[in-house]
């Protein structure tokens, strides 16, 4: 669940002090006294990356939208109250930086900076490198301590008391921050390399799912497949009647997220190509607003029913209420009916919850990320 802090600047500063005080402690007093130059040169070299790939995630603002943007065609007409503009595909508003953020991840309190399509990278290679600093020194502390255990009964004077505080102090901190930020860059890399999702997508698509297990979805798919392609529906009743009576068919039948093509692709997309990934000042080539989709998402008049819902934009509800008043369909009173027998079952508490209030298990709401609720239209 995203952090929120008291004190904002204290998102800064706890990450300084953190990095400061493991890293130059053990360069001061555990590591000199036994690793050899080279050996020394490297570490600094990558605590160096640290505090670059850092000042990188927090200066580099993560894209907003040109003024005067206009959404594709077959594309939600999403418009910004605060910005006066409309927002392209994967775009948010973000309530502390004030501005619509391209391909927005969250809101980081430890950079004071939203993650979003122009900086993701730097945030990648911040976290990355602070695994492969601290994984180096819990390798070395490691080292040492073994070291200290086997001369503990000698008499000859080959580690001071310094040393051994701070390999007892930085040993633990050590590790939690190595666990920490790995779990961080495992579900980063879980998002955007496997699914090809920002965090938001991800709790976006939890949404969906669980709209579709109340038997809420199908109903809103069917209307804006016909908002958006008008007489779309022409010819499918056979196939609409065993998509909203039909139990047995799965959620990924009707819905395709449209950025995921396969692990490799979605890292470039993310963190730009293979060469800069490691570079501090790599970035992706695109502009942030317009994406390459995988093959699911193109639009076939001729094409079975299932095949053009699996077409819609992302998100396919359209980001609305489940059965608005502008459908076109005399669908609700089955999946009333359908509705009413899931709530004797199993109630859902957040079965009635719009899509600003609606939270996923770990108990995040749009808000948690960053999102101002308040600024769409």
């Amino acid at each position: 669940m995203p952090v929120k802090l008291k004190w904002p600047w204290l998102g800064i500063a706890i990450p300084c002090f953190l990095i400061a005080f493991i890293g130059y402690s053990a360069q001061l007093f555990v590591l000199q006294g036994f690793l050899s130059v080279k050996q020394q040169i490297w570490f600094q070299f990558s605590l160096t990356m640290i505090w670059l790939s850092y000042y990188k995630a927090i200066y580099t603002n993560p894209g907003s939208p040109v003024p005067g943007f206009q959404p594709l065609k077959h594309e939600w007409k999403n418009y910004c109250k605060k910005c006066q503009n409309f927002k392209p595909e994967r775009t948010h508003h973000c309530k502390t930086c004030a501005q619509c953020v391209l391909v927005m991840d969250h809101h980081c309190p430890f950079t004071m900076n939203c993650v979003g399509y122009n900086n993701f990278p730097h945030f990648m290679r911040f976290l990355f490198w602070i695994i492969t600093t601290t994984t180096y020194l819990s390798i070395q502390f490691f080292k040492r301590t073994w070291f200290v255990w086997n001369i503990r009964h000698s008499t000859a004077q080959l580690v001071t008391k310094k040393e051994i505080i701070f390999l007892t102090i930085l040993t633990p901190a050590n590790a939690f921050v190595l666990l920490t930020i790995s779990i961080l860059f495992g579900r980063c890399i879980k998002n955007q390399v496997l699914n090809g999702m920002t965090q938001i997508e991800a709790w976006e698509m939890d949404r969906i799912e669980s709209m579709f297990y109340n038997r809420r979805l199908v109903p809103q798919l069917l209307s804006n497949l016909e908002e958006l392609y008008p007489n779309s529906l022409d010819g499918h009743k056979g196939e609409i009647d065993r998509i909203l009576n039909n139990r047995k068919i799965s959620f990924e039948d009707l819905v395709n997220f449209p950025y995921d093509s396969d692990p490799w692709r979605n890292l470039i997309n993310c963190m730009g190509p293979m060469l800069t990934w490691l570079n501090p000042f790599g970035k992706p080539n695109g502009n942030g607003m317009v994406f390459e989709k995988n093959e699911l998402s193109a639009y076939e008049h001729g094409s079975t029913l299932t095949d053009k819902l699996l077409s819609l934009p992302w998100p396919p509800d359209g980001e609305r209420a489940p059965n608005s008043s502008n459908s076109r369909l005399k669908v609700e009173s089955s999946t009333r009916n359908g509705e009413h027998i899931i709530r004797k079952r199993s109630p859902e508490p957040r079965l009635n919850l719009s899509r600003t209030e609606w939270y996923n298990d770990w108990g995040e709401n749009l808000a948690h990320f960053g999102v101002d609720v308040d600024a769409d239209d």
